[in-house]
């Protein structure tokens, strides 16, 4: 299939490798039965070194054809090593769609302007075999001097083989993805910040949330206040799930076995303080209002309606995150809170971490929707 970009387009090639390190990089924007994946980067490779990557002693014509578009590399480029390769793991959203994790062989080949997918399958006994019915390759054509166009390549489309999860029926790559890769080529948006889903082992991040999602998904339907419950109930379990795999991973690193405390200023609903309470964390939340639902939660969960100002009476001393969910007007207040702690006892010793972190707008949920940041400090000793 050939799709064309619209005339005057100046962002590529550019923008064309931009929308593929999407693609590569966070599948599940697109595909919303994915929770993400993880990616490891390799060096660039030749045919010898592709051979040993794919465990094929010998590396089929048909599929050395189709990775040199039918040539041998030196007639097109005469780079020693054409291929950059990294090897992706993608995670599915788990219970929906089972736990099987999918790898595949990422090549980018920049001197012909094409990535080419090839997914591979490991036996119970650790051999590796190629998965040649799913073999596919996305590449930028330039036709003439105004023209750009995207074309899809199946190795053997008529052996291409669905699983409704990690691979798609060949029309929707078509249909679907060749359309957004387009459009995010011609956007060319690039960014500096990294995504939130890239400082967590994404498939422990897919386990919690399924399990959070069904233990508290009861909310939804008993929720009393005037917001959207799904919206808001849905929200906070990933945003719990963030926060509980974040603080997890922290004591394995550092040794500790007491569970981290927190405070969450401008609480509002406090459904996120209900859940980590629950799940085990010592912590309130507080907010200038009462919610109606605070008194659903039962006495474990601590809310206070009071409201908060930067000064010396909140400073939270022995809190080790501060959290600013619903925190609307006082988000950029809290890591001034934070740092006036650290001022207030003199403590050289420690230094504040602040992170920005915002699930929705990550699409950790695949819902779509942008939201507010949530902002989290941690007191962190030197």
């Amino acid at each position: 299939l050939t799709i064309h970009f619209p005339g005057g387009c100046k962002t590529l090639p550019e923008g064309f490798w931009s929308a593929v390190d999407v693609w590569i990089k966070k599948p599940h924007v697109v595909n919303k039965r994915l929770c993400g994946v993880t990616e490891t980067e390799g060096e660039d490779v030749d045919r010898e070194a592709l051979r040993f990557l794919l465990h094929e002693p010998q590396l089929s014509h048909q599929v050395f054809s189709f990775l040199t578009c039918g040539v041998t590399p030196a007639q097109t480029h005469d780079k020693d090593k054409p291929w950059s390769h990294s090897v992706r793991t993608i995670v599915p959203k788990v219970n929906c769609y089972g736990t099987n994790v999918h790898r595949e062989v990422v090549l980018k080949d920049f001197g012909r302007q094409q990535v080419t997918f090839l997914p591979f399958e490991e036996d119970s006994e650790g051999q590796v075999s190629l998965k040649r019915g799913n073999i596919y390759q996305i590449q930028l054509l330039h036709r003439d001097c105004e023209t750009w166009a995207l074309e899809l390549h199946a190795l053997t489309p008529d052996a291409w083989f669905s699983d409704g999860v990690a691979y798609p029926k060949l029309p929707w790559l078509s249909t679907d993805l060749l359309p957004k890769l387009v459009r995010w080529a011609t956007e060319c948006r690039s960014s500096e910040f990294r995504s939130t889903l890239s400082l967590l082992p994404v498939q422990k991040y897919s386990v919690m949330y399924q399990q959070l999602k069904e233990k508290y998904k009861a909310m939804v339907k008993v929720w009393p206040e005037v917001t959207d419950p799904e919206k808001f109930v849905y929200e906070d379990v990933a945003i719990a799930t963030y926060l509980l795999v974040l603080w997890a991973e922290e004591r394995a690193e550092k040794g500790l076995t007491a569970r981290q405390s927190f405070v969450d200023l401008g609480c509002g609903n406090g459904l996120l303080v209900h859940i980590l309470t629950n799940e085990g964390h010592p912590g309130k939340g507080i907010d200038v209002r009462k919610r109606k639902i605070w008194d659903m939660y039962g006495p474990q969960t601590l809310l206070e309606e009071k409201a908060i100002t930067p000064s010396e009476s909140f400073l939270f001393p022995g809190t080790d995150w501060l959290i600013g969910n619903h925190s609307d007007e006082l988000t950029p207040w809290i890591p001034v809170i934070a740092a006036r702690r650290v001022i207030s006892r003199h403590n050289l010793t420690q230094r504040l971490k602040c992170q920005l972190i915002s699930p929705i707008g990550n699409n950790i949920m695949g819902r779509g929707r942008m939201c507010e940041y949530v902002c989290v400090c941690v007191f962190v000793p030197v």
